[in-house]
């Protein structure tokens, strides 16, 4: 198998937390195209729009590895905080955002935010957000960011970094993702084993939806219609309708579900111990294809470019 070389076609780029590489998928065959080397624990992963990079947070070192999807391989390294975990890109591409989670998820955690300008691949600013951040997601107009800390959401102003409003209640979320229509945010209550939504005008929680144990990752379809919940502790993904906060469907996956993202036909899912990628079919609502990634892979996190 290839360890590096340029990609054409979609693709499934996954991060495998022990191996320390990053899986890269055919999403047309559910195979194995190449496993590309990256830093130390890699986590979090975010493609910068209209760039032909992707950024992977390395969790253990500190770092983000810059991924070059033409050439197929790390082109380099930029070092941000502490054990950085979520990592998102500005709708425009310009910006990438690193939540530095510090060498704890709770007490003993950091409390920055780290931006990338993608233009120089530096960092360009750091930001002060909740404790401990994991997750981060961006308005559809770029304006606003959107932290899971442990002590509540932190709602960040995207051009200065200035904080607009921390929910409490809100505490210990971890991941986050805003709807398309920019109207309202969701975000997974992992210790209530719960997908929270909120108005974005009100900052208020409008719903609830009780989804599988221990929630990790939600992702939203390009349309807006649906919302998929990785259960990490019963080995489920939940299908949620945006419209009406019920559970369409709940498909069993491998074993502990942690990051996710869709498409318009397929959610992708990483399986943590069972060391797969998922495909589940939109459609029918059941899994398609499991791509094995070797024993310890421990797959982290999946974007689709």
């Amino acid at each position: 198998m290839p360890q590096t070389g340029p990609t054409t076609g979609t693709h499934a780029y996954a991060t495998g937390l022990v191996s320390y590489s990053i899986a890269v998928i055919d999403t047309a065959t559910h195979a194995l195209a190449a496993s590309i080397p990256a830093g130390t624990n890699p986590s979090g992963i975010a493609a910068a729009n209209g760039t032909g990079k992707i950024y992977v947070a390395n969790s253990g070192a500190g770092d983000v590895s810059v991924l070059d999807t033409t050439q197929g391989k790390i082109v380099s390294s930029v070092t941000v905080g502490l054990y950085p975990h979520g990592v998102a890109s500005s709708p425009d591409g310009g910006h990438v955002y690193v939540a530095n989670t510090g060498p704890d998820t709770g007490a003993g955690g950091s409390t920055t935010l780290s931006v990338i300008d993608t233009g120089t691949d530096k960092v360009s600013a750091t930001w002060r957000t909740g404790l401990a951040p994991h997750s981060v997601a961006p308005s559809p107009d770029g304006r606003i960011l959107y932290v899971t800390c442990y002590d509540g959401l932190s709602v960040l102003d995207a051009e200065s970094g200035r904080t607009r409003a921390r929910l409490t209640d809100q505490a210990e979320a971890n991941g986050v993702a805003v709807h398309p229509d920019g109207k309202r945010v969701l975000v997974v209550n992992t210790w209530q084993n719960a997908l929270s939504v909120i108005d974005t005008r009100t900052l208020r929680v409008t719903g609830q939806v009780r989804v599988g144990r221990t929630p990790w990752q939600v992702a939203i379809s390009p349309d807006g219609s649906r919302a998929y919940v990785s259960g990490a502790n019963d080995d489920t993904v939940s299908v949620i309708d945006t419209a009406s906060l019920k559970v369409l469907a709940t498909v069993r996956v491998n074993h502990v579900p942690t990051g996710i993202t869709a498409t318009a036909d397929t959610v992708w899912v990483c399986t943590n111990a069972g060391s797969t990628v998922d495909a589940i079919d939109t459609a029918t609502l059941t899994v398609v294809g499991s791509v094995p990634l070797g024993l310890s892979t421990a797959p982290s996190g999946v974007i689709v470019v």
